[in-house]
């Protein structure tokens, strides 16, 4: 009688040892998957800093919003870094080699900026000294400072936030709002 109870004693120990073998086995699976995806495979929070995200993961914070994030499309060959704080997004398009957080000036930036009265604080802008401003399509306003013209801000009536074009060259920033390529991620 006491060689069956020595096998249910027995039992809960392979058990144990099938369950230790097993969660080994998913925590080498996560880890692969984290060194294969650089690190991440989650979403951006709404508040994080400069992280390299896929066009994917952009669509997938943006749609965690409750107004849109603007940005100036694919571009292959570049990497996009994502940056959110207090309502403001900011997506930098970032060639080859260069890392999240890199200090230069140099790269195209799309912010989009939650504010209300957001259309009303663009046309007290356009009225400004040394301000610039032109119409754009869907009644919407552009509107950037002359001295310093590679940042363009646009936006729309009735909307809730606004939308900044940084590049280096001031020619770009304000062809990418004319040409209507500063879209919202979709």
């Amino acid at each position: 009688m006491t060689e069956p109870r020595a096998a249910a004693v027995r039992r809960p120990q392979h058990l144990h040892v099938l369950v230790l073998v097993l969660g080994v086995a998913v925590a080498a699976v996560v880890v692969i998957f984290m060194l294969a995806t650089g690190g991440s495979s989650s979403t951006p929070s709404a508040k994080s800093g400069p992280t390299i995200v896929s066009q994917a993961q952009l669509e997938q914070f943006a749609g965690t919003l409750d107004y849109p994030v603007y940005w100036a499309g694919p571009k292959a060959g570049y990497s996009y870094e994502l940056t959110a704080a207090n309502g403001r997004v900011w997506v930098r398009y970032l060639p080859r080699g260069v890392n999240a957080g890199d200090p230069r000036p140099n790269f195209l930036v799309v912010g989009t900026y939650k504010q209300t009265g957001s259309f009303a604080g663009l046309r007290r802008a356009a009225k400004q000294p040394d301000s610039v401003s032109e119409r754009i399509p869907d009644g919407g306003l552009l509107v950037y400072n002359s001295a310093r013209p590679a940042s363009v801000y646009f936006g729309y009536p009735g909307v809730k936030y606004q939308v900044e074009v940084y590049a280096p060259s001031p020619e770009r920033a304000r062809s990418l709002v004319m040409a209507g390529k500063a879209t919202p991620v979709r």
